[in-house]
Formats: structure tokens, sequence, C-alpha cells
């Protein structure tokens, strides 16, 4: 059995397995959020008056880590791999560190285990962060059912009857989640809202702009993509031994990629480059080079090894270098070297811009060999080649959605159990 959420035995369990067989009965009264919340509070509310399973304490053992755990008088143990319990509640009591416990993940390795003192506790929890309940934590439990009846357990929520044995739970892999980041839906709207200030350009600067590139025009671009490409693919490089490049880097490098992805399936068409995309690509481009330049001043200047770091910086001077020779370009010099208060609305923007996203890997690889291909008839770096400027792609920017959720790993235990017989 795999436990990705929680575990529980005793009250809880049996409060679950009380409501699993009531919807299994009458499957017309559990068919909304509503209802089963209802049910639930009766289920509770009758437990608190039969406590069925009150002096649990004395029908099994609690090993954590290997540590014999003693136990209050109490109705059942919880188990939590994620802040969020019987419908959202925070049975922890709390997300921050103390001087006892340490903040609550799910990606460390490391269970909650609390206790459950009553049907009431439970309620309670839903409204006050309890902590007096806490019992410790650890990365393995063993719970040892004693006597000759089985007690009700549960995992995320499945309930049953577990005979007299032991239960060990253990950590087995990852898996990755989706978790909503609202701080980084915060900055992205302030970002958005940046940009949308900056001001517009007179008319007489819109008509410089042609409608398609010419063939000089093309070539400064291509060398453009070139040395994009092989920043992305440092990037790429060093973010698998820095995973905090990674997550400051990621929005901007599939930002550009995707960008990137719409000129090369615009040039292969006969209709011609459009000036419009190839914009977006050099102001995402640009963008990408700000906040790597950033980056590497910032925080990551003492991480990286001096190969690492001279790799990158040679990539961020080519890319500084095409860049000024596309502002000779009249069309699209007030997009690379902007107005004094343009620049000023631009270095907020580069300094609020968050970066969240990991950079997740494509899964479509026939789309990855047809952009190769395309980039491979323009004289460019292939994006999805591991060898000349690769890079993956967040697939939410691939499908036109606007990201609000990180990636995010997620651990996964293997429950197992041991039944005695009798011989």
């Amino acid at each position: 059995c795999v436990m990705n959420n929680y575990f529980g035995i005793g009250l809880d369990a049996k409060i679950s397995l009380d409501f699993n067989n009531k919807r299994d009965e009458h499957p017309e009264k559990c068919r909304s959020r509503t209802k089963n919340m209802m049910w639930y509070g009766v289920l509770g509310t009758k437990e608190l008056l039969h406590r069925t399973y009150k002096n649990l304490e004395q029908k099994v053992l609690l090993e954590c880590d290997g540590q014999r755990i003693l136990l209050p008088s109490l109705q059942g143990i919880a188990v939590l791999n994620i802040p969020s319990y019987a419908g959202g509640t925070n049975f922890w009591g709390g997300t921050k560190e103390d001087d006892i416990f340490t903040a609550p993940s799910f990606d460390d390795k490391i269970l909650e285990v609390v206790a459950v003192f009553g049907s009431m506790q439970m309620a309670v929890s839903r409204v006050i962060n309890l902590q007096h309940h806490r019992i410790t934590q650890c990365r393995t439990v063993k719970i040892t059912i004693l006597g000759d009846e089985g007690v009700p357990v549960q995992v995320d929520g499945e309930a049953w009857i577990q005979p007299p044995g032991y239960i060990k739970i253990i950590h087995k892999n990852r898996a990755q989640m989706l978790t909503r980041d609202r701080a980084f839906e915060n900055t992205l709207k302030s970002w958005e809202d940046k940009q949308k200030c900056e001001l517009p350009r007179s008319s007489s600067q819109h008509a410089l702009q042609p409608e398609t590139v010419s063939e000089e025009e093309a070539a400064e671009i291509n060398q453009f993509g070139q040395a994009a490409g092989t920043l992305i693919h440092q990037i790429r490089e060093t973010a698998q031994l820095h995973h905090t490049m990674e997550q400051e880097l990621a929005h901007a490098v599939n930002a550009s990629a995707k960008s990137m992805d719409k000129v090369y399936a615009k040039s292969k068409t006969t209709e011609g480059l459009s000036c419009s995309l190839v914009m977006e690509m050099v102001n995402n481009g640009k963008a990408l080079h700000n906040e790597t330049e950033l980056l590497l001043a910032g925080k990551m200047s003492l991480q990286l090894d001096p190969p690492q770091k001279d790799e990158l910086t040679g990539a961020l001077a080519n890319v500084d270098l095409q860049l000024r020779k596309l502002a000779e370009i009249p069309w699209l010099c007030q997009l690379i070297e902007p107005s004094d208060d343009e620049g000023q609305l631009l270095e907020y923007s580069k300094r609020t811009r968050s970066a969240k996203f990991r950079l997740v890997s494509k899964l479509k690889k026939e789309k990855n060999n047809k952009n190769k291909e395309t980039r491979g008839n323009m004289g460019l770096p292939g994006l999805g080649d591991n060898k000349s400027g690769s890079h993956e792609a967040d697939p939410t920017w691939d499908q036109g959605v606007e990201p609000e959720y990180t990636c995010q790993r997620s651990m996964m235990y293997v429950f197992s159990s041991c039944v005695y017989r009798a011989t």
C-alpha cells in the first residue's frame, strides 16, 4: 500500500470507515461536498458520545525512527506528510519552525505524528491551530497492534479494519505534484501591471517598423538566436548542479524559448518573418540576459565553480554583443536601448520578476524534432538538442496557458503490514 498524504489509526479511521459504509449503502445521500461534511459531523458526534477507541494507547505501540514512544491517553494517531488533513485542516497546528520541531514540508522526507484525543479536538482544529497534541517528527513509523481484535486504519481516506500485527511506514520515492504559489501569482500580476505602464511609442516610431524583416536583418537576428541558444544551454547545464539557478531563471528561459519557437516556425512559411515576433524574441532574450547577469552578480556569485562561471559569463557577453548589433536596426533600437523613463520601468519589472517554475522536460518529441529541423534550415542551434543550446520548456507555456502553479516533488511512503496468525 502506498501513502501519499496521511495515515490514521483509531478514531479518525473509525469515522472514515463508517462514512465509507454509509456511502456504499446510500450513495444518493453522499453526492455533494456539503452532504459529505454533514455526515462526517454526524458520525463524529456519535463517536464523541460512544468513545469507541478510548485508551487506544493500551492497544497499540508506537515506534518512531526505532525508538519507543510513550503515548498519553488518546483515541487515535495520525501520521502526516502534507499540511492538509480531514478536508483541509492543518492538523499539525502550524507551518513554521519552533524550538522543538522543524517546519513541516511534504518534500523533506520527514513525517509529523500527532495524537487524536477526540472528535471535539478534530472539530476545533478546523478553526484554531492546536499544537498540544504533537508527538514527534520522524522518518520511519512502526505501529504494533496488540490483542486479538483489529483496529480501524485509513490511508489517504481509504479505511479498513487492520488485524493484530504491525504496520511500518518508510519512504519509497517521490512524485511530481502541482501546488499553487500565491506569492508567485502576486509577483507576476505586479510585473504585468508594470509592463502595461510602459510608455507607448510615438506614431513616428511605429512608422519606422516594417511588416517583415529584410535579408540583412534576418542574418543579424540569426546571430542573436545562436547566442541566446548557447546561453540557454549553459543555464541548463548549470541548473543541473545548482537548483537555485533553475528556480530563479526558469520563467525567463521558458518565455524566451517560447518566443524563439514562434520565430522559427514563422520563418519556415512563405509569408516572411514578422517584425512583431522578432521584437518579442529580442525582448525576452534581453530579459533573460539581464536576469542571468543579476543572478551571477548576486547570490550565485560564490556558488559557481570558476569554469561554470566563465562559460556563463562568456555566453552573456556574446548575447550582449549581438544585442548591441541589433540596436543598429532602427525599429529595434528603441526596444534594446529604451529612454530613461522606460528604462526605469523595465529595471523595476526586472527586479520584481519572479521565477518559481522549474524547467520541466518536454514529452512531445515530435514537436522537438520538427523545431530542430526548422532551426537547422536557419543555421541556428537546436534548442531541443543537448549538444547545442538545449533547453526544456514548461509544458504550460506550450499550451498557451498562463502558469499559476509550481511543480514540486512530494514524498511517497510505502505502507507495509504484518499480521500475527495463531499457530
